[in-house]
């Protein structure tokens, strides 16, 4: 009887651990799934560079009546609205989902598309992006660090 109560005692304490170490392992694996999960629904930005700062355009920034010369250009991101290209202060557009591929635009002043790129963040180190663009070398986008002083959008 005393031996019946004592091996019915360690099964009940080895269950009873394997079933809680079960439960911690179940638990750490729901965790690890949701914040992967929360990791890549994440957003991301694009600071268009404003054209008094882009370092890439070829014509001067300023005309001699003091306006900018940015030639009436704008840029729209996949189906957001079409936004006038900056002229003095970057322009941040953000909000933009990580995990899928995006659409740049850039369009001359009558609405027309001149030149595009296709991107996903997964291809850069960042979520933080910048863009440039003149006509001779087209669309610059890179990450958005201290080495890209021209966006201005932090």
């Amino acid at each position: 009887m005393v031996i019946r109560r004592i091996v019915t005692a360690i099964l009940a304490e080895v269950l009873l651990g394997d079933i809680v170490k079960t439960g911690l392992m179940a638990v750490t694996l729901v965790l690890l799934v949701s914040i992967s999960g929360a990791a890549q629904r994440g957003t991301g930005s694009v600071c268009v560079a404003a054209r008094i700062d882009d370092p890439f355009w070829k014509e001067p920034a300023t005309l001699p009546n003091s306006e900018i010369n940015s030639h009436g250009l704008k840029v729209r991101v996949d189906r957001r609205p079409v936004e006038e290209w900056p002229q003095r202060k970057g322009l941040k557009i953000d909000g933009l989902d990580i995990s899928e591929r995006h659409l740049l635009v850039v369009l001359d002043s009558s609405g027309k598309p001149i030149e595009s790129v296709r991107f996903k963040f997964a291809d850069y180190k960042s979520t933080d992006l910048c863009v440039t663009y003149d006509g001779y070398q087209g669309i610059g986008l890179q990450e958005a660090t201290r080495r890209t002083p021209w966006c201005k959008c932090r």
